[in-house]
């Protein structure tokens, strides 16, 4: 079976192979030196199988993807960097991009997992509402005469109809949590997930996000390698799933082979915000485009970030609302009754 790599693995591989080009290290010296030094034996395995491929002739890029331990995007841009001869930038762009990457991961699970969490926990709230306490309070009916037994039973069939629904509802809503998380390891379920989440209205402006913050974080990379604009862009449509982000940098090849510029071509396509636009072309004048790009790079991180912040915040203060009116709901269904008859024989 082959091993996947985490982001702060990519990333670690990729700075250590970048630092041995700059000492001017072959790739094959660097990986058995690799190997030699990690104790880690799925990292120390993956080194030593990519160091065969490199001995039997392959390039990096071929024996990254032989691995099947890298992304796609990972084995492209190593591809690009081979192709231009800056290798050693790609590395270390991919180095800085995966350790953000691993950072915005962190990031999204903490968030993610304390409403996750909450939601386990009020399904077992509502799991003891209908096994335990539901009985007990019929229990507590059936001791009356018929005539109030009858009048309060509709109250508990009602909340324990109620109680169940929830519960089929939550356990729903768990399971598919649990399916994306198994399915989000498979390229091509992801894939299919990134279309998805691409028109779906919630996630719609965060999706976007995601992948503009992507695809500027590979340009980015590809402007610092000194990569021509026309074979950047054809690149860049390449790493991303999103079908029309994916068109408009088609359409930008297509303008700047006709012959025009490139800064021009980026600014009126409106693949970013208009006032990232306008700093690329003011970038573009100065002479400052790489750094330009880098920034761009940072802030479609950043702008993403805080999309997928403030769906988690909206989600769970949601969650703590609907269970808990829910409860409420189902608790009083029965002690209004039964406070009602306690009052009469009271």
């Amino acid at each position: 079976m082959r091993i996947k790599l985490t982001s702060d693995e990519i990333s670690y591989l990729c700075e250590q192979l970048a630092l041995m080009l700059n000492a001017g290290m072959q790739l094959s010296d660097g990986l058995e030196v690799l190997c030699e030094d990690i104790e880690d034996k799925k990292i120390m395995a993956l080194c030593d199988a990519m160091l065969n491929a490199l001995n039997n002739g392959e390039t990096l890029s071929q024996a990254m993807n032989s691995s099947g331990a890298f992304p796609d995007y990972a084995v492209k841009m190593v591809q690009i960097g081979e192709m231009t001869g800056k290798l050693e930038s790609v590395l270390h762009g991919l180095g800085e991009y995966y350790e953000a990457r691993a950072e915005m991961t962190r990031t999204i699970r903490s968030s993610v997992l304390h409403p996750m969490m909450l939601l386990v926990m009020m399904t077992v709230v509502i799991v003891v509402l209908i096994t335990l306490v539901l009985p007990m309070f019929g229990e507590i009916f059936s001791q009356f005469d018929s005539t109030v037994s009858a009048a309060v039973k509709g109250a508990v069939d009602t909340a324990y109809s109620v109680g169940s629904a929830m519960l089929i509802v939550l356990l729903t809503i768990i399971l598919i949590s649990v399916t994306i998380a198994i399915l989000s390891q498979f390229s091509a379920a992801r894939s299919g997930f990134a279309n998805f989440f691409s028109v779906f209205p919630p996630t719609r402006r965060m999706s976007k996000r995601f992948s503009l913050s992507k695809i500027a974080d590979a340009i980015s990379m590809m402007v610092a390698s000194g990569i021509a604009p026309d074979e950047l862009l054809d690149n860049a449509a390449k790493l991303t799933d999103d079908k029309k982000l994916k068109s408009k940098l088609s359409d930008c090849r297509k303008r700047v082979l006709d012959g025009e510029y490139f800064a021009e071509v980026i600014s009126s396509a409106g693949i970013f915000p208009a006032i990232y636009s306008r700093s690329l072309k003011l970038a573009y004048s100065s002479g400052s485009f790489e750094k330009a790009w880098k920034k761009l790079a940072d802030q479609c991180g950043e702008a993403a970030m805080e999309s997928a912040s403030s769906i988690v915040a909206f989600i769970e203060p949601a969650i703590v609302i609907v269970l808990t009116t829910v409860i409420g709901a189902v608790l009083l269904s029965v002690m209004i009754p039964l406070m009602n008859i306690m009052s009469v024989l009271g």
